[in-house]
């Protein structure tokens, strides 16, 4: 199932706060971007359906930006909000995952969780990764609004799992 980007978010929060690991708001979007990888490699669909954007960091998601943005370079204690567009009042994004892709998401916590944010802000920055694609593109090509590809990021993980494999 393709999730909406704020409850993989709200999903990996309740994760880390169980286990007691805190995640600043950079982390938050980099483990989002690891589990998006690997989750397409794996199943061939799009965890998330928004496309991340290549930002000085790495990549980030900006509807889960804008919504935890008030943490800062904290450890995020909310949850990602969106409006309600009846009642006209902010309401926390439910994760609702099935069972198997909760057990994903918390094996992704395990294997990221406890990497520095600013580690796993360069393990992105990969020369030839999808984030590098659109940030260095050839000839200063622009990509409107800095997006990454699904297509980019499916590719590039199933070339890291064939190549571990491989390996």
């Amino acid at each position: 199932m393709t999730y909406d980007a704020r409850a993989i978010a709200n999903a990996l929060l309740d994760l880390a706060s169980e286990r007691g690991i805190p995640l600043t708001h950079m982390a938050v979007h980099k483990i989002i971007y690891y589990a998006h990888g690997w989750y397409f490699a794996r199943h061939g669909k799009p965890l998330v359906r928004q496309e991340f954007e290549a930002w000085k960091d790495g990549p980030v998601l900006r509807l889960v930006w804008e919504s935890l943005r008030e943490a800062g370079a904290k450890p995020v204690t909310e949850r990602a909000t969106r409006l309600d567009p009846i009642f006209q009042v902010r309401e926390i994004v439910k994760p609702n995952l099935d069972t198997d892709d909760q057990r994903f998401l918390g094996d992704i916590l395990s294997a990221y969780g406890h990497i520095h944010a600013f580690e796993l802000s360069e393990m992105t920055h990969a020369p030839g990764g999808p984030w590098d694609a659109v940030w260095n593109a050839p000839n200063r090509k622009v990509t409107l609004g800095m997006r990454i590809p699904h297509d980019a990021i499916r590719k590039h993980f199933q070339r890291v799992a064939a190549s571990h494999q491989n390996a």
